[in-house]
């Protein structure tokens, strides 16, 4: 058998030289692609950034009050509340619930049956005139 047809030959110089300037160019490429990708990582960040900024400034607080009218706060009821105005058990309001109370006598017959979270403030607002009809007699 002959194996002197499978002989590989060495590759000369200039071989050597085209093919490591090839790496080089690819090695080129390949940078800049590394730094548009870095380029565009910082860009999507600031994007981000400004869509979260965005958000926060158009999210209404959470201040956890109630939105009542002029006049009227907030008032938790407590069972002194309900033993001086039985009327406030027939409208099945309980110690704890939250409802809203007003001082001027005017106010509550404007204001009568303002919901506050989710309770009818009539009861309470007609509470509040009769104790300032009893405070003025």
């Amino acid at each position: 058998m002959n194996t002197e047809g499978t002989k590989q030959t060495p590759p000369t110089k200039e071989e050597i030289i085209k093919f490591y300037k090839e790496q080089i160019e690819v090695a080129k490429v390949r940078k800049e692609l590394s730094l548009l990708n870095a380029e565009i990582a910082e860009y999507e960040t600031r994007r981000i950034e400004a869509i979260a900024k965005a958000a926060q400034y158009t999210q209404p607080a959470a201040t956890g009050e109630p939105n009542l009218p002029p006049g009227v706060v907030e008032h938790i009821v407590t069972q002194e509340d309900l033993d001086n105005n039985p009327e406030l058990i027939n409208e099945g309001i309980k110690v704890g619930d939250v409802i809203g109370i007003t001082q001027n006598p005017t106010l509550a017959t404007e204001n009568a049956g303002v919901k506050v979270r989710g309770e009818d403030t009539s009861a309470s607002l007609k509470k509040e005139e009769r104790k300032l009809k009893k405070v003025e007699e």
